[in-house]
């Protein structure tokens, strides 16, 4: 014990310091306890605005996911339609003339005339005619034909068979005899036509006159070119400037 200290106040001393610590511990723990209920308050209330959060995502996770589904099967759906439209453009591609054609059907040839013309009037009676060759494919094309082409040359609806400088021209192009018209379709039903016309009456009449030539022939293994590079379909455009 040190010098000059009173035995007796020791022992109350101690317990004083005993007492404020035990007071302020079970104050201090009642503090935490108030703050307990307010702390899980808030924890409650993070909770549920996570909840929420989480909700209001999956609902919009699903409609994303709704929307994804439905375009890929509009994609699919368009695919299909831009698959079936290509398709059905090169099934028309043949018989628009775009396209050649394989198959049986007919040869017809016309030929003019190996004998010399003794008058001026007689030049025209030795040769085929372009208006002869027009009758012929005519003919063709009404008993069925299914493609036509004169001497390799594609005949369409916008085909020009005419005569121009004393020769016969197809889609602008000169052509010489003999002219061979290649038909496709049903043999028997082209020579059946072609044979109850008119044309082939008087084709029979002129070969025995003039010495045309004028046969006809089936095969199976026949080729209808495309028209050639030009000789499609051209657009009229509005000119520039004003209108008069």
């Amino acid at each position: 014990m040190a010098r000059g200290q009173r035995p007796g106040l020791v022992l109350p001393s101690i317990l004083l310091v005993l007492g404020l610590l035990v007071s302020a511990a079970v104050v201090q723990e009642r503090g935490r306890e108030e703050r307990l209920p307010s702390q899980a308050e808030d924890l409650a209330e993070l909770i549920a605005l996570r909840r929420a959060a989480t909700r209001e995502l999956s609902g919009e996770l699903a409609t994303l996911s709704e929307r994804l589904v439905a375009a890929q099967a509009a994609q699919a759906e368009g695919s299909d339609q831009a698959r079936a439209v290509v398709a059905r453009l090169e099934r028309l591609r043949p018989a628009a003339g775009l396209a050649p054609i394989e198959g049986p059907g007919v040869v017809v040839e016309l030929r003019d005339s190996a004998e010399a013309p003794r008058t001026r009037g007689e030049v025209l009676d030795l040769r085929i005619q372009d208006v002869d060759i027009q009758l012929v494919v005519n003919a063709l094309w009404t008993a069925g034909g299914r493609a036509v082409a004169v001497n390799g040359r594609r005949v369409t609806a916008t085909t020009a068979i005419r005569e121009a400088g004393g020769r016969v021209q197809v889609n602008f192009r000169p052509i010489s005899s003999p002219y061979r018209i290649t038909a496709i379709g049903e043999p028997d039903a082209l020579r059946g036509g072609l044979d109850d016309s008119d044309i082939a009456e008087q084709l029979e009449l002129w070969t025995e006159l003039y010495g045309l030539g004028y046969s006809i022939r089936s095969e199976d293994g026949l080729r209808v070119p495309g028209l050639e590079p030009g000789g499609g379909l051209s657009w009229a455009r509005p000119a520039e400037g004003e209108a008069r």
